[in-house]
């Protein structure tokens, strides 16, 4: 299992692509002149604007132990250990964005690291990206299910799992994200979930996940930047 830090980026209107841009090169840049691998940017994505809140950037960056997640925070907020780059870098794009909400991420077993997502070979034109709200204390159940029932369906009717994570911040909220080769092969998705067969496995999965599930926040991305950076193609 690995970490992972989700951010929810409020990005300026007509700027998104801008400030996306910006983080794959910083952070491509320094991680050359450290001579790390080009492994902690899984996603940059932006949010089609009819599926919800926007303008909006979401950021899914692994981490992989909660040593490196420290270390990360550490070069961000604490003064004697702050990068001045990153600090240079993050004042100069003040007019980029106007604020966000971050989230600490615990991977479940089943879902690849970004070496095993190039491996496989995953990724597409348009994301399905699920913010999903359980009852306090019920969230593992919920993961440990659709890592067994969940994923073979959602994957026999088109999609690719991306990752489906814990949040570490509370006991009732996971993060499940899914990609789609093309907007056709998430239409079917979507008829599929919400009209297709009732003795199919998609629709037997909707049903079941209703024993933990209490809500979702669905937003649908189209990736910027997505297990690479512009400095690591």
């Amino acid at each position: 299992m690995g970490i992972y830090l989700h951010e929810l980026v409020n990005v300026v209107p007509t700027r998104a692509d801008d400030y996306l841009d910006g983080i794959g090169r910083h952070h491509g840049t320094e991680r050359q002149k450290r001579g790390e691998a080009s492994n902690s940017m899984l996603g940059l994505w932006t949010v089609i604007e009819a599926s919800g809140t926007w303008p909006l950037g979401v950021n899914l960056w692994q981490n992989e132990t909660w040593q490196r997640q420290a270390q990360a925070l550490q070069s961000q907020f604490e003064p004697r250990a702050q990068n001045p780059e990153l600090k240079k870098w993050w004042l100069a794009n003040l007019n980029l964005r106007t604020g966000g909400f971050d989230r600490i991420l615990e991977s479940t077993p089943y879902s690849l690291d970004v070496a095993g997502l190039r491996a496989k070979g995953v990724g597409g034109e348009l994301f399905l990206h699920q913010i999903v709200r359980t009852r306090g204390g019920d969230v593992g159940a919920y993961l440990d299910a659709l890592g067994t029932d969940g994923v073979p369906a959602l994957e026999g009717a088109g999609a690719q799992l991306v990752g489906a994570y814990r949040v570490c911040n509370y006991d009732h909220e996971a993060v499940v994200i899914t990609a789609f080769r093309t907007p056709r092969e998430l239409a079917r998705f979507q008829g599929a979930w919400h009209a297709g067969d009732p003795d199919g496995a998609l629709r037997i999965w909707r049903a079941r996940e209703d024993t933990w599930v209490r809500g979702k926040d669905t937003l649908l991305l189209k990736p910027r930047w997505f297990l690479s950076s512009p400095w690591h193609p």
